[in-house]
């Protein structure tokens, strides 16, 4: 079924353009240049009987699961989604093949501005993660003072992203242990996104259902 339904809903999880980008600078104005954020989520399947079983196997996580990879504006709305990275990869290196971000990239960005990532991302454009305990304990009274306030903003903005992977993963198909051929979840995953932004929350629920 979820084939049939990719058929008819429009591809509108879509990267912005430069400008589209450029525009929404200033939303936050402690962080004027913050247009966006990303995270990444798991969704655990069960034990390949086909694949390599290994590929799939989280050791952070104890299960075997498939990664998906979530950018969204700082209006919360969907920019990038990329689903299907091995349960052995982690949230650095699954950014690492999405491809590069940046002026005149696929993935066209603004040196101008920049998305948040946690501290497994790597710290630099455009991606801004906040300091780490290393990188504050041996500062300054007022360089730690700073720092700190730094990382409670970037807490508190970065928190968006997660808030759309939480309303991503309350639907029953990638919210709970998926059951189906692991080649089908990448696929699903990003097909719902895309209903999310085509229809009501109630169509969505509904469809969803369908799809488990």
């Amino acid at each position: 079924m979820w084939i049939i339904c990719g058929r008819y809903v429009p591809p509108n999880v879509r990267w912005p353009t430069r400008q589209e980008w450029l525009n929404r600078r200033g939303k936050w104005p402690e962080m004027p240049n913050v247009v966006g954020m990303i995270d990444g989520t798991s969704h655990e399947i069960l034990i390949p009987s086909t694949e390599p079983q290994q590929d799939f196997y989280s050791g952070h996580r104890k299960y075997h699961c498939i990664h998906t990879q979530v950018i969204c504006d700082n209006d919360k709305n969907i920019c990038y989604i990329h689903s299907g990275f091995l349960g052995h990869d982690n949230d650095a290196n699954a950014y690492h093949r999405i491809g590069p971000i940046g002026p005149g990239d696929a993935l066209d960005f603004p040196p101008q501005c920049y998305i948040l990532a946690d501290s497994i991302y790597p710290n630099g454009y455009p991606l801004v993660t906040p300091f780490k305990s290393v990188e504050i304990i041996r500062q300054t009274r007022a360089e730690k003072r700073f720092r700190r306030k730094f990382n409670i903003l970037h807490r508190n903005r970065r928190v968006y992203v997660e808030h759309v992977i939480k309303e991503i993963k309350t639907f029953k198909v990638i919210g709970s242990l998926f059951r189906h051929p692991s080649w089908k979840l990448s696929s699903i995953v990003e097909l719902l996104c895309r209903i999310g932004k085509a229809t009501s929350r109630f169509v969505v629920r509904r469809i969803s259902i369908a799809l488990n």
